[in-house]
């Protein structure tokens, strides 16, 4: 999927490299939201997540994929359709963006298009991201990229760890147009 700055694909081999460097850098920033990621975070890791990744979209269960720039191909993040719901068609949203390439629009024109490889390609019906209360980034980028706030459920994520509240926000495919 290619949009106007970014290019979203599956993860290759060649990848491991710059994701792990690219959690690595967002550690500190990212952990409060995703526990995995540590400052020391090991190429072996990331070696592994991405043939996990590889293995899922083969059997249709995820599409967990990095997103890379345009131009040049870095490394900007990573965005997945999980949790899905075939019988519903009906999955989870997710993504992150690695520090260095946040505040950019990145993050919004990758929800965009994954948005539409989900209702065009996979035929969904439905996304819904679910945000830590307090991670006002990533709620502005579903805001912006068009996802409509549903609701606020209770101890729903974790921050640091601990449970807390989350904006469950949706995206159906009359959003995008």
């Amino acid at each position: 999927m290619r949009g106007k700055h970014v290019l979203i694909r599956p993860y290759l081999p060649k990848d491991v490299s710059a994701h792990a460097q690219a959690v690595r850098e967002t550690a500190i920033s990212g952990c409060r939201w995703l526990d995995w990621m540590e400052e020391d975070y090991p190429e072996d890791e990331s070696r592994s997540w991405l043939a996990l990744s590889q293995a899922a979209i083969a059997k249709n269960i995820a599409f967990d994929m990095g997103i890379f720039a345009c131009q040049g191909g870095e490394f900007l993040g990573a965005i997945a359709i999980n949790r899905i719901e075939w019988n519903y068609r009906a999955a989870n949203l997710g993504y992150w963006i690695k520090d260095s390439a946040s505040g950019k629009g990145i993050a919004t024109e990758a929800v965009r298009l994954m948005a539409d490889y989900a209702f065009n390609a996979l035929q969904l019906n439905r996304l819904e991201l679910v945000i830590a209360e307090e991670n006002f980034a990533s709620r502005r980028v579903a805001e912006k990229a068009g996802a409509q706030f549903e609701c606020l459920a209770r101890a729903r994520v974790l921050d640091y760890g601990k449970p807390c509240h989350a904006a469950v926000y949706s995206i159906i495919a009359e959003d995008l147009e």
